[in-house]
């Protein structure tokens, strides 16, 4: 439980959102299917470009979180 409380933190939320951020690109490339928030679910078959900007920019999000947290811990 130690582990958990660790990450929930507020220090270490940036990290949690990060870890997160980057686990639903691997989720999406997987199942085929991304969520966009407002034309909800994209289909790897029927939208590839589409698709694959979303992946983009979850994992770009997933590095800036990781990257903050990084920045301010060094601080």
């Amino acid at each position: 439980m130690d582990h958990f409380s660790y990450l929930i933190d507020r220090e270490h939320r940036l990290l949690l959102i990060g870890i997160v951020l980057l686990v639903m690109p691997a989720i999406f490339i997987l199942s085929g299917e991304v969520f966009e928030p407002r034309h909800g679910i994209v289909c790897r078959a029927n939208e590839p470009n589409r698709f694959w900007w979303n992946v983009v920019l979850y994992s770009l999000a997933g590095l800036f979180f990781i990257g903050l947290y990084v920045y301010q811990s060094g601080h």
